[in-house]
């Protein structure tokens, strides 16, 4: 499926280019377009769709916006619009299937070709990529805030190109055809002075002197008239040389001699110029490189059909600039790729702040074509003070599930976990960014095993042992050559404001020692105030008294606390105290709810604090809506708030945090599992702004952006000395580790949980821990150690005299049993638990027990008493008001029903179910349902409404990304025709 957004929106479906004709799905399908390179959340479409006019049922529109786009689309599994928490992403197979990055690929290359003084070839790249548009970007398309951005950012793009194309032309010679369209885009862009100068120059090389000149005098007037300003340096430069004829203005003298060849051999043949310009560009395509092809995937060649290729590489610097030398080396990696025997590995080396992310991320984003199964990233947080380095198993967890591995089939041990990375990329052609390695040891188990990859490892060490044993190129990145620092400048202040202080520009270069942080935060300071000189700024910095030798390039966290605190110095005292109290978060990146918590402010203020910091490159937005620190900027934050912030101000603070983050958890796991019991927790702090999830699906997509983060702060509870938190925020996440699949987690988890218990000495907390850390053994099919689990926690709750607690460890004592098939077992368990809430008086714990009993006694073969004990279940379930707890009990008896051969009542009693599910919001309880239901009304000979109901369990489970829907899949192939 190929897509077009410079013009109208347009989907080309194998025949023809057609549009999307309603306006809502447009302005979805145009948002994920624009966004594709990461999941763009519901709230962020939400906004996007209708601004402040927001629906409540904003989430189920959008859900049903999805599902109709993917019907236009073909798109019935799912594979293209992928629902990729905390929203949905759209995934290319190839990243020219979308017209605007086949323009941003064209016009990269004709700009290297026009450096390099290929001129001729760069016209040509440069004018097939001013073809594939059709009008303004996105034209009829709503526009909302990253729609608007985006058509506005293309737009100017497409000024540079068509300028680099214009100049192209004129390096070939071709002054004399550029005047009419130069006369046209000046009209069209007046304030465009590289359009004046171009224009100027082209009547110029056409003997038409009187007439480039007055276009001088015009721009002159414009430019007074609308702005009061001269015009630029430059172009003032180009009308001097002009009035005192300078020769160099004419061609040069190799182009002026190929024009004259071009001449005398369409004299000599009968040709014209416009054929012989013809064939050059013909030729010119003619030796443009292929793409290269994709291998079928590991996971595609499995299912029988693609997958989609995972981009994760986060947004490449604006304004990069220089590193030319190193480019050449990174570009040699595709080859290498393709013809050594392993992964081609290069390691960027340097001091901190020397952008080796920058430029790895650059090259990255150039050299994505050649890697066409995909993209991975990950920070490994080398040198983060406060978290430690990330190890290599959790950094392989997150390639493996991009490589879309479902969480259940990741193993535990890292060795396993090691090869099953090598599996899946056997064959495929991807390239890996692994940022800030701390040594090699943490690199190597990441490196895939056979040829086709590319790595580029970032770090501040030399990891010299990656070139002894893999055979990795190393790259010193060391500061800026004086030239390039001056057009990183340029690239970000504008050359025409650089060029106009050359003095001060120089100085500003060397007391930032060249290094490129310290220049890019320098000039994000000077874009801020644009009526200032830049000698002003330069002064500024000059005054920096005693610090101004951590610009040295040195290796340590002092190398560029100078331009930090130059920049922290000028931030409000809202947002500088904010910038603080971030070095207390223990989790890789930060969201505006959890960052108001911790720093007492509204979502919205902090929402706003955070871009401004963001703006100042104090912080970065790495995904829509969530920003992460750099390293360095973090141990800055630590020190200042250490220095500047009371011990009582910072603990107040994770207060906060961690009292956001339980009671939010908590929240959200009401709606996945309400029937749970739970521990009393004292009312959330002031200022810490819980969330409250709306319904099971928004339950699961909070937990899913944010579960990384909740685990990084159970970690820090404890240590910080809240060990309350840290064993109640691991129980309020255990049901979303459980559903989600992330079982080593939940275990972990709850073995933290049991030491905070134990250490706050809470006897009914450590219970629980217990219990919950048995229903943990238990999913990992380790019996033994769940008995061992559960039976501490009947001691511990049998000696409170707790009747509650006692029933819920014995009804997942019963589950024990249950999994492994021995339903006496399990039968004596559950009739316990009915005693024990018979005795509290629990009617919604009666009727679940009697759920289960009726479960064990058809499993037994017991089918009428089984009957007996569910309707008596489904009795206080309607009678307590308890929705969820009936869609279950007309579960147990469909299946009932079913084992006895009456397939009529188990079809009823499956849809009964099914709607139950679906009113409350449970997707995959609605998905399970439709499934049973298929398998009922096969039996009753209706084949046709069993693989309607299949077809839309998989649509759920696929939308889910579930693993089950593997199963239902294969119910529709073995039953198709």
């Amino acid at each position: 499926m190929r897509f077009r957004i410079l013009g109208p929106l347009e989907v080309f479906d194998g025949t023809h280019w057609r549009g999307i004709s309603a306006a809502k799905p447009r302005t979805l399908l145009a948002t994920l377009l624009v966004q594709r390179d990461v999941p763009v959340p519901t709230g962020r479409l939400g906004a996007e769709l209708w601004g402040e006019r927001e629906p409540k049922a904003a989430a189920n529109l959008i859900q049903q916006y999805v599902m109709r786009l993917r019907r236009e689309l073909g798109d019935r599994q799912g594979r293209l619009l992928v629902t990729r928490p905390p929203g949905y992403q759209m995934v290319l197979a190839d990243e020219d299937d979308l017209d605007a990055a086949a323009f941003a690929r064209l016009g990269d290359s004709g700009r290297a070709a026009l450096a390099a003084g290929d001129a001729e070839r760069a016209a040509g790249l440069l004018a097939e990529a001013l073809a594939l548009w059709r009008g303004p970007a996105l034209v009829d398309v709503p526009t909302g805030p990253m729609v608007e951005a985006e058509a506005a950012r293309l737009a100017e793009q497409r000024l540079d190109v068509l300028q680099a194309r214009v100049e192209a032309d004129l390096a070939c010679g071709r002054h004399a055809a550029l005047v009419p369209e130069l006369r046209q885009s000046v009209r069209e862009h007046p304030l465009r002075e590289g359009l004046w100068g171009q224009l100027m120059l082209a009547l110029y090389r056409s003997g038409r002197q009187a007439e480039a000149l007055d276009a001088y005098r015009e721009v002159h007037r414009l430019l007074a008239d609308e702005l009061s300003i001269e015009p630029s340096a430059p172009l003032c430069d180009l009308q001097l040389r002009m009035l005192r004829g300078d020769p160099r203005l004419g061609l040069p003298a190799t182009e002026a001699e190929a024009e004259a060849e071009g001449q005398d051999q369409g004299e000599r043949e009968g040709e014209g110029e416009a054929e012989g310009e013809g064939d050059a560009r013909a030729r010119s395509k003619s030796r443009r490189r292929p793409r290269p092809e994709s291998r079928p995937s590991v996971e595609a060649s499995r299912a029988g059909q693609p997958s989609a290729a995972p981009r994760q590489l986060p947004a490449a610097v604006a304004g990069f600039a220089g590193r030319r030398a190193e480019l050449r080396l990174l570009d040699k990696l595709p080859a290498d790729a393709s013809a050594g025997p392993g992964p081609a590995v290069c390691v960027i080396a340097g001091t901190a702040g020397a952008g080796k992310t920058s430029l790895a991320l650059h090259w990255a984003h150039r050299a994505a074509p050649h890697f066409p199964d995909g993209q991975l990233y990950v920070n490994l947080h080398g040198f983060a003070p406060a978290t430690g380095p990330m190890s290599p198993g959790e950094a392989i967890r997150g390639f493996l599930e991009a490589l879309s591995v479902p969480p259940e089939r990741i193993p535990d041990a890292p060795e396993a976990r090691a090869a099953l990375l090598r599996t899946e990329t056997a064959g495929r052609r991807l390239l890996f960014v692994l940022d800030n390695a701390a040594d090699a040891a943490q690199v190597r188990p990441l490196l895939p095993g056979s040829a086709g990859c590319a790595v580029v490892v970032t770090s501040r060490g030399q990891l010299t042992g990656l070139a002894v044993t893999d055979g990795a190129v190393l790259l010193s990145l060391d500061v800026l050559p004086r030239e390039e620092a001056r057009e990183l400048l340029a690239a970000r202040l504008g050359a025409d404001r650089v060029a106009a202080e050359p003095e001060p520009v120089t100085e500003l270069i060397d007391l930032c020692a060249r290094l490129p942080l310290a220049l890019a935060v320098t000039a994000a300071r000077a874009v801020g105030r644009p009526g200032f000189a830049l000698s002003a700024v330069v002064a500024e910095l000059r005054d920096v008294r005693g610090r101004l030798e951590a610009l040295d390039a040195g290796e340590g966290v002092s190398s560029v606390r100078t331009v930090f605190s130059w920049s922290y110095r000028r931030l409000d005292t809202a947002t500088a105290r904010m910038f603080r109290l971030l070095g207390l978060h223990p989790g890789r990146d930060v969201a505006a709810p959890a960052v108001a918590a911790l720093a007492g402010l509204s979502v919205r203020e902090a929402a706003a604090a955070l871009t401004a910091l963001a703006r100042v490159h104090l912080i970065a937005e790495h995904r829509p809506g969530r920003y992460s620190f750099h390293d360095l900027l973090r141990a800055y934050a630590t020190d200042l708030t250490a220095a500047e912030d009371t011990e009582a101000a910072r603990t107040a603070a994770l207060h906060r945090l961690l009292d956001h983050c339980l009671h939010s958890a908590r929240a959200a796991r009401r709606h996945l599992a309400p029937a749970r019991g739970e521990v009393p927790l004292p009312p959330p702090v002031t200022g810490s702004v819980p969330r409250d999830p709306e319904g099971y699906e928004e339950a699961m997509a909070w937990f899913e952006a944010e579960h990384a983060v909740l685990l990084a702060v159970a970690d820090a509870a404890g240590p910080a000395g809240f060990d309350g938190h840290a064993w109640q925020l691991p129980l309020a996440m255990a049901d979303f580790l459980h559903l989600s699949g992330r079982w080593h987690d939940w275990v972990s988890t709850q073995r933290t949980a049991i030491v905070a218990a134990r250490q706050q000495g809470d006897r009914a907390g450590t219970a629980l821990c217990h219990c919950e850390s048995g229903r943990a053994a238990i999913r990992m099919r380790r019996y033994e150690e769940a008995h061992r689990e559960l039976l501490r926690a009947l001691e511990l709750q049998r000696g409170l005299g707790d009747l509650t607690a006692q029933a819920d460890t014995l009804r997942t004592l019963a589950w024990s049993y249950e999994q492994q098939g021995d339903y006496r077992a399990a039968l004596q368990r559950v009739e316990q638990v009915l005693e024990l809430q018979r005795a509290v008086g629990n009617l919604a714990g009666q009727a679940g027990a009697l759920n289960n009993i009726g479960w064990c006694h058809t499993h037994l073969g017991d089918h009428e008493e089984a009957l007996a004990r569910c309707r008596e279940a489904l009795r206080l379930h309607l009678d307590g008001g308890s929705p969820l707890g009936a869609a279950y009990t007309w579960e147990t008896l469909g299946f009932i029903h079913h084992s006895m051969g009456q397939y009529a009542e188990a079809v009823d009693s499956y849809r009964q179910c099914r709607d139950g599910f679906r009113r409350f919001g449970n997707r995959y309880g609605e998905a399970d349902a439709l499934h049973h239901l298929g398998g009922s009304l096969r039996m009753t000979g209706d084949q046709e409404a069993a693989r309607d109901a299949w077809h839309a369990a998989l649509a759920i489970l696929d939308e889910l990304e579930h693993p089950d829907a593997d199963v239902v899949r294969e119910l529709l192939l073995t039953t198709a025709g």
